[in-house]
């Protein structure tokens, strides 16, 4: 019933979303280039890393970079009607088709449960394995206010494998997925165009998860406002050191439970909602991160 009802008040929702969006994003930013050989992302589930950053993992690998995604958990606690093991199947057997899409050097699987990533000893030994073995100028991973456990988990993961390690040597790139940055967060935006085809291809893609798609798709256009000239879509992330991820990260870790605040970006016909929703809130949050 309540699909059916988004769906009935699309055609009205949808155009004042995309106009007040686009009017909350209206800057003159410069673009960003990203020039790294060596990229390896952490995504927490299959999709992830297609969401937040598909795009600019294909403009690193056009530039001719190695680009390695590690997937933490198995999907098994996806939204879907299979059972547990055949969802596991599924999920890793999109995740390979997509690695075709992207044009990525290597996908790599932990499979931890869903839900239940920690950084525990176990998992930060497999992580540090993976820079160790790729050697990696830059790291993406997830933005750490995030509705979502397992996204908040993965960058706790490199915060805390990076200064086991000692490597301060690594640009980090927290990218989003449910939860958005605030736009005065974002300090590294990319020009997708070029693939923003491509890119829709590979979200084609995950036909095993039960949730919609167009919201993060309409996102990476309506953002492009944040910069000058004609561009088609952007992808946008928190660029920080390892030093910096450190202090932002243990400044607020653990003091509020994002998923009674956000809601997820996922949907276009509720985007505005779920993009204004306790945004006071998070915009404080970050700030406390940086003080």
């Amino acid at each position: 019933m309540k699909r059916q009802i988004l769906k009935l008040a699309r055609p009205v929702l949808s155009p004042a979303n995309h106009m007040i969006i686009s009017r909350y994003y209206k800057a003159d930013r410069p673009l960003n280039d990203v020039t790294e050989q060596r990229v390896l992302l952490f995504a927490p589930h299959v999709d992830d890393e297609t969401i937040g950053a598909g795009g600019t993992l294909m403009k690193h690998a056009a530039s001719g970079a190695e680009t390695h995604v590690a997937f933490l958990t198995d999907g098994s606690g996806s939204q879907s009607k299979g059972a547990a093991d055949e969802l596991v199947a599924a999920r890793k057997k999109e995740a390979r088709k997509v690695k075709e899409l992207l044009n990525l050097t290597s996908i790599d699987f932990f499979d931890e449960k869903d839900g239940q990533l920690t950084s525990d000893k176990r998992t930060r030994a497999w992580i540090k394995a993976k820079v160790e073995t790729v050697q990696p100028e830059v790291i993406y991973a997830p933005v750490f206010v995030d509705c979502h456990a397992d996204h908040i988990a993965t960058a706790q993961l490199v915060r805390d494998t990076l200064e086991e390690m000692g490597r301060e040597d690594i640009t980090i790139r927290l990218y989003e997925i449910n939860t958005l940055l605030p736009k005065e967060e974002v300090n590294c935006i990319v020009d997708i165009s070029p693939y923003v085809s491509r890119k829709k291809e590979a979200i084609a893609v995950f036909q095993s998860q039960a949730i919609d798609f167009d919201g993060f798709q309409r996102l990476e256009k309506l953002k492009r406002h944040l910069v000058a000239g004609s561009v088609q879509a952007v992808e946008t992330f928190l660029e920080l050191t390892p030093a910096e991820l450190r202090s932002r990260f243990d400044r607020v870790q653990g003091k509020y439970t994002y998923s009674e605040h956000f809601k997820q970006v996922n949907k276009e016909v509720t985007l505005l909602y779920a993009m204004y929703k306790n945004l006071t809130f998070k915009r404080q949050v970050y700030a406390e991160s940086r003080k």
